[in-house]
């Protein structure tokens, strides 16, 4: 079960299958609606968290050998891999606030944001290795973005767990919070970004940023000229 609230100008959508929010569905939640809900409400952060203790323990095994037997397998995976990309192709800024454990399915989640809070006790891990499987909702790709192949190598195939100051350290999180505090530091740090900032302003912003990663740098300047220009604009009137 997802909850999607309007929290502000945020939008929070929890993981909520308690007692620690497996997965029933690579498509945890369906993008039209995510997007319907972003645009009717001019939202400028999007707030991923779970419900209770834990971030997301990952995939319910049960769930992928019910996908196996109905050769819904694949098909899914690839809708799960679309919602994370529209997640992570937002122009906004997506905020995960990751409590106690953020496994496989769950992590992948947590990655597709970009920026990861994480409570001092959170833990952090791609077990699927030891249940003879692998991270198959974009996992090998999104990890490229923060470790070296190294790392990667190793957090996959080892499945060993990352601790909150040691996931800062990688560069797999950003900020360590106390217990039970990610969900409030994140609140406040989705209002300091937004609060009062035209949504266009956060938008351009967002673009500027995204294209500097994806583009050669010619490319990603001049982008970026068009999008101060096109605020620029706007500085003789009230808005923006």
């Amino acid at each position: 079960m997802i909850k999607l609230e309007k929290h502000n100008d945020s939008v929070i959508l929890t993981l909520d299958s308690p007692p620690d929010n497996k997965l029933q569905q690579p498509e945890f939640i369906d993008k039209a609606e995510l997007r319907k809900f972003i645009e009717d409400n001019d939202i400028k952060c999007l707030i991923i968290k779970g419900e209770g203790r834990h971030f997301s323990a990952g995939a319910d095994i049960e769930s992928i050998k019910k996908q196996i037997a109905e050769g819904t397998l694949a098909e899914k995976l690839n809708s799960g891999k679309e919602l994370l990309s529209y997640i992570y192709d937002l122009d906004i800024p997506v905020i995960a606030a990751i409590e106690g454990v953020c496994f496989g399915g769950g992590l992948e989640i947590a990655l597709s944001a970009h920026i990861r809070v994480v409570s001092e006790k959170a833990m952090l891990a791609f077990p699927e290795s030891m249940h003879n499987l692998m991270p198959g909702l974009s996992g090998s790709y999104a990890l490229k973005k923060h470790l070296t192949m190294g790392q990667s190598i190793e957090m996959m195939l080892c499945g060993d767990i990352v601790g909150a100051e040691k996931a800062v350290k990688m560069g797999l999180a950003d900020y360590i919070c106390d217990a039970r505090k990610t969900f409030e530091f994140s609140v406040q740090l989705a209002e300091k970004m937004t609060k009062d900032k035209p949504l266009k302003v956060i938008n351009n912003i967002m673009k500027a940023l995204k294209n500097a990663y994806i583009m050669e740098k010619q490319e990603a300047l001049k982008k970026e000229t068009e999008l101060f220009c096109e605020l620029a604009k706007n500085l003789n009137s009230d808005a923006v």
